[in-house]
């Protein structure tokens, strides 16, 4: 499989880019399996995501909260206004908000 995930990090921040279109429960577990090392914050870049599937949504949500849980933030940038809606209704944005680019320097 092509690599689904790059890397940046900037101090305590991660940035995970998506470099697929479609999110489902192949690609949301390589992007489980990149935030093995967390940094304080990981923000999840779905820029070049077009569609995201109820088994890839599942697997993000179940990431997302065991994350959180651990004491990490986690932040979604980039979302499309249809994935942002999905994202509320399976209260994926109460374990990671979404935030635009130009926030990240605040946490830099």
């Amino acid at each position: 499989m092509d690599t689904v995930i790059q890397r940046e990090e900037l101090g305590d921040v991660a940035i995970l880019r998506i470099t697929t279109n479609s999110v489902d429960a192949v690609s949301a577990a390589a992007i489980e399996a990149a935030c093995t090392t967390m940094k304080p914050i990981t923000v999840l870049d779905f820029a070049d995501v077009a569609f995201i599937n109820s088994a890839g949504i599942s697997v993000l949500l179940k990431f997302v909260v065991a994350a959180r849980k651990s004491g990490y933030k986690i932040f979604a940038m980039n979302v499309s206004p249809h994935h942002q809606k999905i994202f509320k209704m399976v209260e994926m944005t109460r374990f990671m908000p979404v935030i635009e680019e130009q926030d990240l320097a605040a946490y830099r």
